[in-house]
C-alpha cells in the first residue's frame, strides 16, 4: 500500500492506458469521465472513502475511464499483485475495494434492467443476477472468490459462453442420464456403492470433462437460468464424479468448496424450484458433503421443501435420515472423522471411538414390491430420536414395527451407503438338484419375461456369465447362438444372465454377432439388482482370480438344466476364467432327456448311441420287460446291468 498525493487538475488514470493499480480516496475529490477530448463526459465525482480503478484487481488491462483531481487529494493505492495477500493480511482494507466492485455490478444490473435489450442482453442480465446472488450479504471476498468473480465477469463478455451450444446441452444430458437411472436401486448403488468397475466407467466416459470442469471450463453452465439442469450436471462433475475417479485420495474433495458456492448461489436465485426432487438430491448431497454446519442446515431446509413433493412411499425419503446423520456428525465433531485418514488429519480420541462404533450404522427402510421396485417403508407413528446429541424427528420405523426384519440397504455413515453384499453372499439362495425352480419376473434383452411362462412345456438351459464385453463370455454366447438348431432339436430354450443392464446387453449382442459371425436370438436377463443371482446362488463367495473383490458383485458361470416340470435336474458352476464346454452341455442334456423318458442311467463318457444302464431300484424281471425291444439286459453284476440306448431303434 502506498500513499499518492494529487494537486488540483492532476490526471492519475487515463482512458486506454494499461493499469494494474486501484485507489482509495483518503481526502479531497476526483472526477471520473469517459470518452476523449471534446467527447469526454463526466460520469461521477468521488470523495473520501470512494474507490476508483478497482476493476484492475480482477484482471489488469486497459483503463475504461479518465480520472482527474477536482481538489487537492490524497489516495492510498494497491496493485493487482499486492491485493491477494492484502485480502489475507488486512481484510478490513480490502473490504473497501470489494464494496465498490459489488456496487458497480449492481449499477450495471440496474442499467440492463432499464434499457431495452435483445435476448443476449437478457441472458447477460440473468447471468449477472446469478453472480450478484453469490455476493449477497458479503462485504469481503477471499482470494479464491475474487479469482472466481473475475472469471465469471469475463464470461459475460464472451458471447459463445453466454449462448449455450446445443452440443453442450447434449453433454450435460448424457451426464444426467448416466446418474439418474429409471430404477432407484440402480441410482443408490451408483451414487453410494463402491465399485471399481463403476469408477473406471466414469473415468472412461467423463474423465476429460471432469478435468475441464475442475479448471472452470464449464462454469458458464452455472449462469444459465434458462437451463437449470446444466447446473445439476456441473455439480455432478465437481462433486460426485471426483469421488469415483479419485476415490480414497484428497483429490476427491478438491472441488467441494467451489461446488458448494455454486449450489448456494443457485438456491438463492430459485433454481431448485425448476428441478425435480431427484435432481435436487444432488444439490443436497453437495451441501451435506460440507464440513460447515450452516451448509448442513441449509441442506436440511432445502430437503424439507423437497419432501413436501414426495409421496410417503417414495424411496427418496431415505435421504431424510442420511442428511440428519450428517448434521449430527458435524455438530459433534465439526468435521467428518471418516476423512481424516485420507486428508492426513489426526483423529481425536472421541473421533477414534466414533469410527469404531458400529451403532451409527443402520438399515434403510426400503422394501421390494412384487414387481421388483422399491418403496419406502417408514414409521407409521412419529417419534423423536437423538443421535450424537442431535435431536430430530425420524422417519425410521421402530423395533415394534420392524421386528427382526432386515432391509436391503444399510447406511454406513458419511460418504458411504452400500448394498449389503457381504451378508447377502453368506445368506444367498441355494438351489439344489431336485428343487422346483423359483419363478420370477425380469427385464431381458428381448423384453420382460415371467420365468415359468418362458420355460413353458420345454426344457431350459439357464446360464449366467460374469460380465458383458468380456472375452470368454463373448465366445460362449457366440457358440450358444450357433447351436440354435441343436437346442431346437432337443425342444430346449436357452436364457443367459449377468448383472449388466438391458442396454448393455443390447450393445454387447451387436458385438457378439459381428465378432462371432452369428446372430444371438435368445434372451439375456438384466440382473442389475442381483435379485435373480441371489435367488439362485450365482454370486462367487470367494473372489475372482483376475480382479480384486469382483466376485462379490458378479456372477460365476453357472448352468441350470431345468425340465418341463420346472424341476432343476443338474447344476454346473465354472469360475470366471474358464469357458464352458458346450459339447458337454449338449451331452448332459441328451443324457437327462434320455433318462427322463426311458428311466435309464448313462455310464461314464456316455455319448448318444452308447449302451445305457438299468437303474438300481428296477428289478431284473421289470428290466427285462421294459427293455425287451432293445435286446434285453446284459448283466455283469447284480448291480451292473447294461441295455442298448432306448432312443436308438432296433431293426
Amino acid at each position: 500500500m502506498q500513499t499518492v498525493k494529487l494537486g488540483t487538475g492532476d490526471t492519475i488514470i487515463s482512458e486506454g492506458e494499461d493499469g494494474n493499480t486501484a485507489f482509495l480516496i483518503v481526502s479531497g475529490s476526483v472526477e471520473v469521465s469517459v470518452g476523449r477530448d471534446a467527447n469526454a463526459r463526466s460520469v461521477a465525482t468521488l470523495g473520501a472513502g470512494d474507490v476508483f480503478g478497482e476493476m484492475c484487481l480482477i484482471e489488469p488491462g486497459p483503463r475504461s475511464a479518465t480520472v482527474k483531481a477536482v481538489t487537492d487529494a490524497e489516495c492510498v493505492s494497491t496493485s493487482y499483485d499486492e491485493f491477494i495477500p492484502l485480502m489475507q493480511n488486512d481484510p478490513q482494507q480490502a473490504i473497501f475495494y470489494m464494496r465498490s466492485l459489488v456496487r458497480k455490478l449492481r449499477e450495471m444490473n440496474n442499467l440492463l434492467s432499464i434499457a431495452p435489450v435483445e435476448m443476449l442482453g437478457q441472458r447477460i442480465q440473468q447471468s449477472l443476477l446469478v453472480i450478484l446472488a453469490g455476493l449477497e450479504g458479503r462485504d469481503s471476498l477471499s482470494g479464491a472468490d475474487l479469482e472466481g468473480l473475475g472469471h465469471e465477469l469475463r464470461m459475460l463478455l464472451d458471447i459463445d459462453r453466454i449462448q449455450i451450444a446445443t452440443e453442450e446441452i447434449g453433454s450435460a444430458e448424457q451426464i444426467l442420464q448416466y446418474m439418474l437411472r429409471p430404477d432407484i436401486e440402480e441410482c443408490l448403488n451408483l451414487w453410494f456403492g463402491k465399485s471399481e468397475q463403476t469408477d473406471q466407467d466414469i473415468l472412461n466416459r467423463f474423465g476429460t470433462a471432469v478435468a475441464l470442469a475442475s479448471t472452470g471450463q464449464y462454469d458458464h453452465w452455472a449462469l444459465n437460468v434458462e437451463h437449470p439442469r446444466l447446473l445439476v450436471a456441473l455439480v455432478i462433475m465437481l462433486d460426485q464424479f471426483p469421488r469415483n475417479i479419485y476415490r480414497d485420495t484428497p483429490r476427491m474433495y478438491a472441488c467441494d468448496a467451489r461446488c458448494q458456492r455454486l449450489v448456494k448461489r443457485g438456491l438463492r436465485v430459485g433454481v431448485s424450484g425448476r428441478l425435480s426432487p431427484i435432481e435436487r438430491i444432488f444439490f443436497c448431497l453437495v451441501l451435506t458433503h460440507s464440513e460447515v454446519l450452516d451448509d448442513q442446515l441449509l441442506c436440511m431446509e432445502e430437503w424439507e421443501r423437497t419432501m413436501e413433493e414426495l409421496a410417503p412411499d417414495d424411496p427418496l425419503n431415505v435421504f431424510h435420515e442420511i442428511f440428519h446423520r450428517h448434521v449430527a456428525v458435524i455438530k459433534r465433531f465439526g468435521r467428518f472423522p471418516h476423512r481424516n485418514k485420507i486428508l492426513q488429519r489426526a483423529d481425536t480420541q472421541a473421533e477414534e471411538e466414533f469410527l469404531h462404533d458400529g451403532s451409527f450404522r443402520f438399515d434403510l427402510p426400503l422394501v421390494r414390491r412384487p414387481d421388483g421396485t422399491f418403496a419406502f417403508a417408514g414409521s407409521v407413528k412419529k417419534r423423536t430420536v437423538t443421535v450424537l446429541g442431535h435431536e430430530y424427528e425420524t422417519l425410521l420405523p421402530d423395533l415394534d414395527e420392524v421386528g427382526h426384519r432386515a432391509f436391503e440397504f444399510k447406511y454406513l455413515g458419511p460418504d458411504a451407503v452400500f448394498t449389503r453384499t457381504q451378508e447377502q453372499l453368506q445368506k444367498q439362495g441355494y438351489i439344489r438338484i431336485g428343487d422346483s425352480v423359483p419363478d420370477f419376473t425380469a427385464e431381458t434383452s428381448m423384453g420382460p419375461i415371467d420365468f415359468h411362462e418362458f420355460i413353458g412345456d420345454s426344457w431350459c438351459v439357464f446360464f449366467s456369465h460374469p460380465a458383458d464385453f468380456t472375452p470368454v463370455c463373448t465366445t460362449e454366447f457366440g457358440i450358444t447362438a450357433k447351436l440354435r438348431h441343436e437346442w431346437s432339436a432337443r425342444d430346449t430354450k436357452v436364457i443367459g444372465l449377468s448383472v449388466d443392464s438391458a442396454d448393455d446387453h443390447e450393445r454387447w449382442i451387436a458385438d457378439i454377432n459381428e465378432t462371432q459371425h452369428t446372430e444371438v436370438n435368445f434372451p439375456i436377463i438384466a440382473d442389475k439388482d442381483r435379485r435373480v443371482s441371489m435367488l439362485f446362488g450365482m454370486l462367487d463367495p470367494t473372489t475372482f482370480r483376475h480382479g480384486s473383490g469382483l466376485g462379490e458383485t458378479m456372477t460365476v458361470r453357472s448352468v441350470f438344466f431345468i425340465s418341463p416340470s420346472k424341476r432343476v435336474e443338474l447344476i454346473l458352476s465354472y469360475p470366471a476364467y474358464v469357458g464352458r464346454n458346450f459339447d458337454e452341455i449338449l451331452r448332459i442334456l441328451d443324457a437327462l432327456q434320455l433318462s427322463a423318458k426311458y428311466r435309464v442311467a448313462t455310464p461314464a463318457n456316455w455319448r448318444p448311441g452308447d449302451d445305457t444302464m438299468v437303474l438300481p431300484f428296477i428289478s431284473d424281471e421289470e428290466a427285462e420287460r421294459m427293455f425287451a425291444d432293445q435286446g434285453g439286459v446284459r448283466k455283469v453284476r447284480s448291480y451292473l446291468r447294461f441295455v442298448r440306448d432306448p432312443s436308438v431303434r432296433c431293426l
